[in-house]
C-alpha cells in the first residue's frame, strides 16, 4: 500500500511540535531549579541524591509504553547532573585500577557526560580527593568482606572532612549481577537524605572478637535491623565491623549512643557511615506496561 505523503508530513509536524514542547519544559525546569538554588541562599548542599532517587522512582512507576525505562533514567540523570553543576561544583574521583573501566562507566552513567571525572589507582586517593575538596563525589567498590585493608576503615572517625556514603551504583539495575558487572558506593562530604526506602552503614569498633550473631543481638536491642556484617582486624585486640542496616540512620541518631552505652563493654565506638536510597530493582526496569 503506497505511503500517504500528507499523512507522513503531518506526523512529522506533530513530532516537531512535541520536541518544541519538551525543549520548552526543559528550559522551564532549569529555571525553576535555579530558583530553588537561589532560595537556598548560603546553603552549600546542592547535591540531593535522595531527592533524585525519589524523582526516578516516581517516573518509573508512572511510565507506560514502548520507550525503555533505562532511557528515562539516562535522560534524567543527565538533567540532574547539568542542574547540579549550575548550582555548585561537581567533580568525581573514581577508583580505576589500570586496565579497568567498570567504575568509570558507573560514574559517567550516574553523574553525566559533562562532569569532570578523574581516575585514581587506589581507594585512598579517591577518599583524599573528596576530603580535601578536589572532588565532590568519590566512587569506590562495594565492600566484599575479603579485603585485608578495606577502604571503609577510613570512615571510622568524626569530623566534617570525613566522607560518608551517599549513593549506591548503579541506581537502576538493568541486568542480573555478574563478576564483570561492578557495583559501587559513592561517598561525599554531603549527607545522605531519607527517601522512605533506604539502607545505612554503621561502623562498630569492638574491644575483642564478637560473633556476628551476638553483634546482631546487640544491634537489634538498639533498634537496628541488620542486613550484613563485615569484620576487619584493627590490631591490639580491636576489631572494626561494617554493618549494613535497613532504614535511614542520621549522624546523630540516638540509637548509636544506645548501642555504645549498652554494648556490654565490648562496643568501644560507633559511627554512622552514611547510606543510600535503595536502587530501582531489575523487575521495575524490565517491565513493559501498556499505554
Amino acid at each position: 500500500m503506497p505511503t500517504d505523503p500528507n499523512a507522513l508530513a503531518d506526523l512529522r509536524r506533530q513530532i516537531d511540535d512535541i520536541d518544541s514542547q519538551i525543549h520548552d519544559l526543559l528550559m522551564r525546569r532549569t529555571e525553576v531549579a535555579q530558583s530553588i538554588g537561589a532560595a537556598k541562599g548560603a546553603v552549600t548542599n546542592h547535591m540531593r541524591p535522595g531527592r533524585e532517587a525519589e524523582v526516578l522512582r516516581r517516573l518509573i512507576a508512572r511510565h507506560r509504553g514502548a520507550l525503555p525505562q533505562t532511557l528515562i533514567v539516562r535522560i534524567w540523570r543527565e538533567i540532574f547532573a547539568a542542574v547540579t553543576a549550575l548550582q555548585g561544583p561537581l567533580a568525581v574521583a573514581v577508583y580505576a585500577p589500570e586496565g579497568t573501566f567498570g567504575y568509570r562507566n558507573l560514574a559517567r552513567d550516574q553523574y553525566g557526560w559533562r562532569t569532570p571525572i578523574t581516575a585514581y589507582r587506589s581507594a585512598a586517593q579517591v577518599l583524599e580527593a573528596v576530603a580535601d575538596g578536589r572532588a565532590t563525589v568519590g566512587v569506590l567498590p562495594v565492600p566484599r568482606g575479603d579485603e585485608t585493608d578495606p577502604w571503609w576503615r577510613s570512615l571510622a572517625r568524626g569530623g566534617d572532612s570525613v566522607p560518608r556514603i551517599v549513593t549506591r551504583l548503579p541506581f537502576a539495575v538493568v541486568e542480573p549481577p555478574r563478576t564483570d558487572n561492578p557495583e559501587a558506593l559513592a561517598v561525599s562530604l554531603y549527607e545522605a537524605e531519607p527517601t522512605g526506602q533506604d539502607r545505612a552503614f554503621l561502623l562498630v569498633e569492638t574491644g575483642g572478637v564478637v560473633s556476628r550473631s551476638h553483634l546482631r543481638e546487640l544491634l537489634a536491642s538498639a533498634g537496628f535491623e541488620v542486613l550484613d556484617i563485615q569484620v576487619n582486624e584493627l590490631g591490639g585486640g580491636h576489631y572494626l565491623q561494617l554493618v549494613e542496616v535497613d532504614g535511614f540512620v542520621p549522624a546523630q541518631d540516638a540509637r548509636l549512643g544506645a548501642l555504645a552505652a549498652h554494648g556490654e563493654g565490648t562496643v568501644v565506638q560507633v559511627w554512622a557511615a552514611g547510606g543510600y536510597a535503595v536502587p530501582l530493582p531489575l523487575d521495575d526496569m524490565t517491565a513493559h506496561p501498556g499505554a
